[in-house]
């Protein structure tokens, strides 16, 4: 089997402990009276005029023993699926401040029509266990309440679980009722319907807002994923294992002021630094930089047990070409041979403000040619053929040979729909070109997998928000 690695166990040893010491000796910032009490109570050193928070390694250890290395999450269909339990699962993102549109290969805005179609792809991937809408309206219809008008889109047309991105408390409201309705639609009892992001403000601080995200999660149960996001350069220091460092102890923070409000609550780990690009002042997210990262978060996540999430993908550039290609195929690699429990950000690309309807059908195809490497050569006395070479002996040939006929079909070598293997100029097809033909294909007859009830619900309900 394959792994990827790009720290030694003695690396890992020394970037744990600078993070902890980060945690133990400078601290967090943490504007929030009660979860203030509640980290002196639970043993941390609490400044009350700065409102700074110290960990010591041994109360740091026993927050993080008390997350659980494994959960499950529920959806709308009724099937529960399990994180950390050695299967990578997808998130899908559906659209961003950019569309990358097909026809001209250009960045557009989204509209109301992007979020049905690409939330209908994520619905029909298997591979998909979640969907994720980012707050932002829809440039067809005018108004302030654009922006539901692309959540009802959205929510109409999936069934699985939906990762939530609340910007606010006001949101979170906003999505506990939607919870509520989409419980009502469940057939069987089961896992929770949404996973809550909660964002660290980077360098070393935790908002009153996300304080208060952590404890609306914890009430209902709903795990959490930390989106901690420093910029080497502008709020992290302008090294690769400094960010790694500093990224890490506060995604630790996280976890921590996490299991201090509720013991035991699910937790994923997952980081996401960028780099500056400080001639111009530009956040650049998706740099190849990135790979190390994801890599070194994954192997950290790994030697504390925790479940863990990475980018699955991604590009600098909006375009299909090399450069997408090589960038976007080395994320789900790094991620899928450094043990992802989640791949997240289907159909993300151009620097993560850019959606890709094609690039979610990319991406997931990336998805199976990272687990054929990661899987390796199969080495076992049949694979190794000593018998079906005696039987050809020299000379022969293996078209009719037992052991070709029964792997024919089987997934010994490689294969993939939207990779052009014809070996044939005349029927050759690039792949988003095959990426787009799918999409159409998987959309022709696309129907909603949501209750007919519960659709009714939804549309009353965002009528009676855009009212208000």
């Amino acid at each position: 089997m394959f792994t990827w690695q790009v720290l030694s166990d003695d690396e890992l040893q020394q970037v744990r402990r600078a993070s902890e010491a980060v945690l133990e000796r400078t601290g967090c910032l943490l504007k929030d009276e009660q979860a203030l009490a509640a980290c002196r109570r639970a043993g941390a050193v609490v400044d009350d005029v700065s409102g700074r928070v110290r960990l010591p390694r041994t109360l740091l250890q026993e927050l993080i023993d008390l997350a659980p290395r494994s959960y499950r999450v529920g959806g709308l269909d009724g099937i529960d699926r399990e994180v950390g339990a050695g299967r990578p699962w997808g998130v899908a993102i559906v659209t961003d401040p950019w569309i990358i549109d097909y026809p001209s290969q250009e960045p557009r805005r989204p509209r109301l029509d992007d979020l049905r179609r690409n939330t209908l792809i994520a619905q029909q991937l298997p591979q998909v266990m979640a969907v994720s809408c980012m707050d932002f309206p829809a440039s067809d219809v005018p108004g302030p309440h654009s922006n539901l008008r692309a959540l009802e889109a959205h929510l109409l047309h999936h069934a699985k679980h939906s990762l939530v991105c609340a910007a606010s408390v006001e949101s979170m409201g906003r999505w506990l009722k939607i919870a509520e309705i989409l419980a009502g639609g469940v057939r069987s009892p089961q896992a929770p319907l949404l996973t809550l992001a909660v964002a660290s403000l980077s360098p070393l601080a935790v908002t009153e807002t996300n304080v208060e995200l952590i404890r609306v999660a914890c009430r209902h149960g709903f795990p959490i994923v930390p989106t901690v996001c420093p910029t080497a350069g502008m709020t992290s220091p302008y090294s690769l294992a400094g960010t790694l460092v500093q990224a890490h102890a506060e995604a630790l923070f996280l976890l921590a002021l996490v299991q201090i409000h509720r013991p035991g609550h699910p937790f994923l780990y997952a980081l996401g630094p960028a780099t500056a690009e400080l001639r111009k002042g530009a956040n650049l997210y998706y740099t190849l930089d990135k790979v190390l990262w994801k890599s070194a978060h994954l192997q950290l996540a790994g030697t504390y047990g925790l479940p863990a999430g990475a980018e699955c993908g991604g590009s600098l550039v909006h375009r299909f070409d090399q450069q997408s290609g090589l960038e976007g195929f080395l994320f789900m690699l790094s991620a899928v041979a450094s043990g992802a429990d989640v791949l997240a950000g289907f159909g993300s690309t151009f620097n993560a403000v850019g959606h890709s309807t094609e690039m979610m059908l990319i991406q997931d195809a990336y998805l199976e040619a990272a687990q054929f490497l990661v899987r390796g050569i199969r080495c076992d006395a049949e694979h190794l053929a000593v018998e079906a070479i005696d039987r050809c002996g020299p000379g022969g040939n293996y078209l009719t040979d037992e052991l070709t006929l029964k792997y024919l079909r089987g997934g010994e070598f490689f294969a993939q729909e939207l990779f052009d293997q014809a070996a044939d100029s005349t029927l050759s097809q690039s792949l988003a070109q095959r990426a787009h033909a799918k999409a159409a294909a998987m959309l022709a007859e696309a129907q909603s997998p949501v209750p007919h009830e519960v659709q009714e619900q939804l549309r009353k309900f965002f009528h009676d928000e855009a009212r208000r």
